[in-house]
């Protein structure tokens, strides 16, 4: 599975995508972050963004209109949950071979869990699944 880097800015947009459950006009997305913003981005580094995060897969991008006249209409094509997920199964993956004992080892600092610990993973694997 390919990993999700997103550069801070993308991941911004993503999260302001993620707020409504829309598609969005350049022109939606270039009045919060373009050059008359706060953010003041330039419509070709905002043009790079979206594109970035279109090849990413984060977005998805829908076009309109006849070919000289086309729009373009932005909407996320992961929502929170999966864009966590996926990130969260890449450093699975990446980092301890797929192991989730491997993980919880390392995060935990190589020392057993206490009971407590232990019967809180147990429940949130219980409730989860």
């Amino acid at each position: 599975m390919n990993e999700i880097l997103l550069s801070n800015s993308e991941k911004e947009i993503l999260e302001w995508m993620w707020n409504e459950d829309r598609e969005y006009s350049y022109r939606d997305i270039a009045e919060q972050f373009g050059e008359n913003s706060e953010k003041g981005w330039k419509k070709q580094t905002l043009s790079t963004f979206l594109t970035r995060m279109e090849q990413k897969g984060v977005i998805s991008v829908r076009c309109e209109g006849e070919e000289r006249f086309k729009k373009r209409r932005y909407f996320k094509a992961l929502n929170r949950q999966q864009y966590e997920r996926k990130r969260a199964r890449h450093l699975l993956d990446s980092y301890f071979d797929g192991s989730l004992n491997q993980f919880m080892a390392a995060l935990n600092g190589g020392e057993k869990l206490s009971d407590e610990e232990a019967d809180e993973l147990r429940k949130f694997l219980e409730d989860d699944i």
